[in-house]
């Protein structure tokens, strides 16, 4: 995996800065954080799969009808957003597990030994609530492990090119108040997210 001082130093070469005399990594690192924000999005929003997790079992008592940060059980902390849950039931073997439909809203289901359908609401999965005790599991969108400084790994192959355009652009339209040189690296910017959700993609079909 690379290194974020990879993309930091890249970010310096193409802000003509490779003595890192006003483009040290503590001035890139916040532009840093927030393109790697932003492709985590991108990734997410093309279901890239580096972004992807399973859960383990969630155990649901009868009557549950939430799953949140606080519930019992507890969400994933690093859920973004769910994209599949299964359920079997307390006792049942793995090879049971069964789709939940996705619904807009809970309402005017009846409720059974089985959960059934799900509506991700406010952050919030909402259950119609089973009247025993089911197990889940979820398929999500996962955050990753946010960056600290130049020897935090990212986890995203090939990512480097993406993250150096545009930590510069952010810098030289922030910091340096250089819009033109800004626009210029948002090009790059965009062609290097092209490539990269491209190639990806073309993995994942493989």
């Amino acid at each position: 995996m690379p290194l974020a001082s990879v993309a930091l130093d890249e970010a310096r070469f193409l802000l003509n800065d490779v003595g890192a005399t006003l483009y040290t990594n503590t001035v890139l690192l916040p532009a840093l954080k927030k393109a790697y924000r932003e492709l985590q999005q991108e990734l997410a929003d093309n279901g890239i799969s580096t972004t992807r997790e399973q859960s383990s079992a969630l155990t649901l008592a009868a009557n549950v009808t939430v799953l949140n940060a606080s519930s019992t059980p507890v969400l994933p902390t690093d859920l973004l957003y769910p994209i599949t849950l299964e359920e079997k039931l307390s006792g049942e073997a793995d090879t049971q597990y069964i789709s939940m439909r996705e619904v807009e809203w809970i309402d005017n289901f009846t409720q059974t030994e089985r959960l059934q359908v799900w509506a991700w609401l406010e952050g919030e999965i909402k259950l119609n609530g089973a009247t025993g005790t089911t197990l889940v599991r979820i398929r999500y969108f996962k955050s990753l492990a946010a960056i600290v400084d130049g020897t935090t790994n990212i986890p995203i192959f090939d990512s480097e090119t993406f993250l150096a355009a545009r930590t510069a652009s952010l810098a030289a339209a922030v910091i340096g108040a250089n819009l033109e040189k800004a626009a210029v690296l948002q090009q790059d910017t965009s062609a290097a997210l092209a490539n990269l959700i491209s190639t990806a993609v073309k993995g994942r079909q493989n």
